[in-house]
């Protein structure tokens, strides 16, 4: 006979699924529901585009864009640069357009060194603008579609896109945060259409990068540093007389010759070499090191100090130390050389006992003078983008430093790391909700936020408020600046692009036109690509967003049932 114990158990068995696309909130009581907020406070929305408000577009002008709300840490005590035509032409906010017969292209260089950036104290909305180009050669078109059925206005993106700065590198300016205390979630209504360009006969950025298109979202340097280099032109001996034909953009000054005044009255170089300064204030200790008499002033850069004991007019003189940037080239101890040599001091043949034969002769010198910046520094961890491709996918692409090792030989380098969902998340012609949300293992705040490491966390991508698609152990992003002078990098990173990735130096236009070193880099062959379709909405949230938050946004929406 059985054991009736054998069956004593209960028969309900419960277990929690052990699936990724699901998120479980549960409580021990009714009050834990009642005070759970499903809701997203208005302290969290940092950013808010919407096509349908006039306050996003100003009297239907789709230029320039501005948010609906304004972060609540948002810091504007007023912006005047000098320097903006350096870097506004290359995606178009400062409009050129070669002009006939303009043979010394002045309008370039008037552009170039006369264009400034006025952005008065206290306005803290993020705004974006249209990106454009001065070729000729690639079309950015846009469509403002005003009050179409229940969905309201929205905007077309037929090759298209916005891009704008949240924070200037070195000015009292930051109007988005570039580090969260916990998560952060980039919010969308988008309609995915190709038909928006069928038959077109522009080129965009598409046709010439299709493996680029979808991008809908850019994050990062929306370019690398134009100033890498020097550049002079097709002919690099027209300095002066230029005349039609000279080269293909003939300008006076040269790059070559052109030098920055910033605020504080220090000259600064266009190009590398990059003078480094330090500023002083030392009324007794003066220790420049002159030519020809006491006083005399020190023209050789690589002395200690251009300013001099004569100089000294007041108690607190200033005093600027000066000095070429150099990279080491010779890593031997100029006063322990242990080679021993055969024949004399300095010949350099082997000696009999197999020793090595660097002698005190061998030593040239520590340094040389850097004649170019490394182009890709400022851009490995610095370039990310959201995209959607044809099959309906969704994920991301971002650039990113990798060592390979070979014959003992460690080798770096810039790879593009991406990855997708399954195909068919998102669907064609119909609105979509996206919310892509970064959550991180650890939570930051106060000095944490400025000098903490990156930390790890998981990226999330929800499509109708369901979540689809999960990236584990993805690093936190954040925006740097460019390692060059402030002056020269206004508006190049901490970018922000709706409906596009980035041109990059595709369209950049400095002294004698375009420098052909500058296209193809890394951030134009990988994210020179857009969005083709609608798209209504656009949010920044700057906290961790639970999922019962999120699916309240596709419950209260203008677009229907999802």
């Amino acid at each position: 006979m059985s054991n009736i114990k054998n069956f004593n158990f209960n028969n309900i068995d419960l277990r929690l699924s052990n699936s990724e696309f699901y998120d479980f909130y549960l409580g021990i009581d009714e009050s834990y529901r009642t005070n759970y907020d499903c809701l997203i406070s208005n302290e969290c929305l940092v950013t808010h585009f919407d096509f349908n408000e006039p306050d996003t577009i100003l009297s239907s002008d789709t230029k320039t864009i501005f948010s609906l709300t304004t972060w609540e840490d948002a810091i504007n005590n007023g912006v005047y640069a000098t320097t903006y035509g350096l870097t506004g032409i290359d995606n178009g906010v400062i409009p050129y357009v070669d002009t006939t017969g303009d043979t010394t292209n002045q309008l370039l260089v008037d552009l170039l060194t006369g264009s400034s950036l006025t952005i008065a104290s206290g306005e803290t909305r993020f705004f974006m603008n249209e990106v454009s180009g001065s070729t000729n050669y690639v079309d950015y078109p846009l469509e403002y579609q005003i009050n179409t059925g229940s969905t309201g206005s929205y905007m077309d993106f037929k090759g298209g896109f916005y891009q704008g700065y949240y924070k200037l590198e070195g000015y009292d300016y930051e109007v988005l945060p570039n580090r969260v205390n916990k998560g952060i979630m980039f919010d969308f209504w988008l309609n995915k259409n190709d038909n928006l360009i069928s038959g077109s006969s522009n080129t965009i950025l598409n046709d010439l990068y299709p493996d680029n298109k979808g991008f809908f979202f850019y994050w990062g340097t929306r370019a690398e540093n134009k100033f890498w280099n020097q550049f002079e032109g097709v002919n690099t001996g027209s300095t002066s007389g230029c005349t039609s034909g000279a080269t293909e953009y003939c300008t006076i000054p040269k790059e070559l010759n052109f030098d920055i005044v910033n605020d504080e009255g220090l000259i600064l170089p266009l190009n590398p070499p990059l003078t480094t300064f330090n500023v002083i204030s030392n009324e007794f200790l003066i220790y420049g090191r002159a030519r020809g008499t006491s006083c005399g002033f020190n023209s050789n850069p690589n002395r200690l100090a251009t300013v001099l004991a004569s100089n000294v007019t007041g108690a607190t003189p200033t005093i600027t130390v000066t000095g070429v940037s150099s990279t080491i080239t010779n890593t031997l101890n100029p006063f322990l050389i242990y080679g021993r040599s055969r024949g004399g001091k300095c010949r350099n043949s082997r000696p009999s006992d197999g020793y090595g034969r660097e002698t005190v002769c061998s030593f040239t010198g520590d340094t040389e003078p850097i004649i170019e910046l490394d182009k890709d520094y400022d851009i490995i961890d610095n370039s990310l983008g959201f995209r959607i491709k044809d099959d309906g996918s969704i994920g991301y692409r971002m650039l990113t430093l990798t060592s390979t090792c070979e014959n003992n030989i460690t080798t770096t380098g810039v790879s593009v790391v991406e990855e997708y969902s399954i195909s068919g998340v998102v669907s064609d012609n119909s609105w979509e909700h996206i919310s892509i949300r970064w959550v991180a293992d650890a939570y930051y705040d106060g000095c944490e936020l400025i000098n903490g490491k990156r930390r790890n966390g998981r990226l999330l991508f929800y499509v109708n408020c369901k979540l689809k698609f999960i990236v584990k152990d993805f690093k936190e992003f954040i925006a740097k600046p460019l390692g060059d002078y402030k002056e020269k990098q206004i508006g190049v990173p901490y970018n922000i692009s709706l409906g596009g990735g980035s041109q990059g130096l595709l369209e950049s236009m400095t002294f004698d036109g375009q420098d052909p070193e500058d296209l193809n880099l890394k951030i134009q062959e990988n994210f020179a690509g857009t969005f083709i379709g609608s798209i209504s909405q656009f949010k920044i949230f700057g906290c961790d967003v639970n999922w019962c938050a999120i699916k309240s946004l596709c419950e209260t929406n203008r677009y229907g049932d999802l």
